[in-house]
């Protein structure tokens, strides 16, 4: 378990407040008690802050032996997703991801500039999969031998996207195609690498 309550925070938002929006104080305890998700507006379709999860002892137990140089670079790696589910598994991101890529390759295809930019930013910066992303992995992945291949991946999809973007924004639809192949072959490296559990993960056990 972490020594301190500083230690959980630096380890990639894990411990973290889920709270809902409504118009009233009622109805936002009415949507609440029926289930309903409330957000700050219909267009962000997921919330402002990650909902807080109980771990299970084994998982917390891997990701507190991570140096904390490590779990800082990581959480600085991923400051840029702001946007987070509390109902989609890693799993279902990953699709989400897909869809907007293929949107990206349309784009490109049709010299569509400004809907390929829009899709590639998107992608970018994916929502948050419940939990949180290591939640997804095998327990023996979580160490910094596995991880320590990340930043690399996240420069060729994540970062290769924006630059996806700012090419097709440019128009020059041949250089933004070539990137695109980059930011491809940084998704198979990284689906080589981890398997995303298909379901919900084994590691969260409480709210």
């Amino acid at each position: 378990m972490f020594r301190n309550k500083s230690l959980a925070t630096a380890i990639i938002a894990f411990a973290v407040l889920g709270t809902a929006s409504g118009s009233t104080f009622a109805e936002a305890s009415a949507e609440a008690k029926a289930g309903a998700h409330t957000y700050p507006s219909v267009e962000k379709t997921s919330a402002d802050k990650p909902k807080q999860y109980k771990m299970s002892k084994e998982f917390m137990e891997a990701v507190g032996k991570l140096p904390p140089e490590f779990l800082a670079q990581f959480k600085k790696m991923t400051s840029k997703h702001t946007r987070y589910s509390e109902d989609a598994t890693a799993r279902q991101v990953m699709m989400e991801i897909l869809s907007d890529v293929q949107c990206v390759t349309t784009g490109l295809m049709v010299e569509n500039g400004e809907m390929a930019a829009d899709c590639a930013m998107r992608a970018s910066a994916h929502r948050w999969p419940k939990g949180h992303l290591l939640a997804y992995v095998q327990l023996h992945q979580i160490n910094v031998e596995s991880l320590s291949a990340l930043p690399t991946i996240n420069g060729m999809v994540e970062k290769g996207l924006e630059r996806v973007a700012d090419m097709a924004i440019k128009k020059d639809f041949i250089g933004a195609s070539t990137e695109m192949g980059n930011v491809l072959r940084g998704c198979a490296t990284c689906h080589n690498m981890f398997r995303f559990d298909k379901g919900s993960s084994k590691y969260i056990v409480g709210e």
